[in-house]
């Protein structure tokens, strides 16, 4: 069993289409961008929308963890059983989209997903 933390990662309207219709899914990372790119991995048309080609988050979008008033960033840690909330803000938009990006390593054997609803 994988000893990242397990975070259940809450998923706008706007978004749900791409993650299965979900509006929520449990995904396991030590970072925020861990996290997004475990429910990527899973929902390749999610991470295609959410992560940039260069790495950022797409314009448009903030993510808080439990009750935050301030929005995290991609290289935030994450605690085991917290809520990461991903929050649509504007028009998401990235200037090279996920999928056109240079393939990378793979995601760790221990990112896990599991979806709930």
């Amino acid at each position: 069993m994988s000893e990242l933390p397990v975070v259940s990662v809450h998923i706008p309207m706007e978004l749900r289409a791409l993650a299965g219709g979900h509006d929520e899914v449990m995904a396991s990372g030590e970072t925020v961008g861990d996290v997004l790119h475990a429910v990527g991995h899973t929902y390749p048309d999610f991470a295609a929308r959410v992560l940039c080609g260069d790495g950022r988050l797409a314009e448009g979008l903030s993510i808080c963890l439990g009750g935050c008033t301030q929005p995290k960033e991609l290289s935030s840690p994450v605690g085991q059983e917290e809520v990461l909330s991903i929050v649509a803000t504007g028009v998401m938009a990235c200037a090279v989209p996920a999928r056109e990006r240079e393939p990378q390593a793979e995601a760790p054997a221990e990112a896990l997903i599991s979806i709930g609803d």
